[in-house]
């Protein structure tokens, strides 16, 4: 694993509605928690993935848990869990909350040889979410299937949905019924984000399903991750 060294305290306080410096000062305790990421580098190598694919940008996302105090965050794919153990330690900060993670597990059926680097497919003998510390997960509600039949499930369940991330590989015309599954629990102040992979756009789903929300998407500098907060 490697640490992130610049986040975007811009995007931040676009999302969260706050000033860079809130979202500044957000940041920089994301930064103390120096012991997750020991443990989660610690867990990645003893899983023979010193290189995985994670998500680029923890620090922002326990950033925004920590100024939205989500009482229910959504997550669409959690592969080691790096994403759900930086959003578990922001909702343990804020003494409040329930991260709802959906996740289809991958095993990487290649032979070794063949492998190279093993992106999100689980190491042998572990199941999603395998690296997040046990500490955290008394607020996690993990959820395993395919998320076109999940997440309607889980939006009936709810209430409201605070946060939302989507951090699948995806084909636009396939995420947007998804988005509308779960944009019945949105209200004026929640927050949606989509990883659109190295493509550094903005994902076209999102730009629509911002459209009709009336918001505009803003970007993560340097990275195909975008989002919005509804008006």
């Amino acid at each position: 694993m490697r640490p992130e060294t610049d986040p975007d305290a811009t995007w931040v306080s676009a999302l969260a509605g706050v000033s860079p410096a809130r979202a500044g000062r957000a940041l920089e305790e994301a930064r103390t928690e120096t012991r997750l990421f020991r443990e989660l580098d610690r867990q990645h190598r003893a899983g023979g993935r010193p290189f995985y694919i994670e998500i680029e940008a923890p620090l922002e996302l326990y950033a925004l848990v920590r100024l939205l105090r989500p009482r229910h965050a959504v997550e669409v794919g959690v592969s080691s869990g790096v994403s759900s153990a930086y959003l578990l330690t922001g909702l343990e900060r804020n003494g409040r909350g329930t991260l709802h993670s959906v996740d289809l597990p991958q095993e990487d059926r290649r032979p070794p040889s063949a492998r190279g680097n093993p992106s999100w497919s689980l190491p042998a003998g572990r199941s999603s979410g395998w690296a997040v510390p046990f500490a955290l997960r008394k607020r996690w509600d993990l959820r395993l299937g395919d998320k076109r039949e999940v997440l309607p499930l889980l939006a009936d369940e709810l209430d409201t949905i605070d946060l939302f991330l989507y951090d699948v590989p995806h084909s636009d015309p396939g995420s947007y019924p998804e988005f509308r599954a779960v944009d019945r629990r949105f209200h004026p102040g929640s927050v949606a984000m989509v990883d659109h992979g190295g493509t550094q756009e903005i994902c076209p789903s999102l730009r629509r399903w911002a459209r009709a929300r009336h918001a505009a998407p803003v970007r993560r500098s340097g990275l195909g991750l975008s989002g919005f907060r509804c008006p």
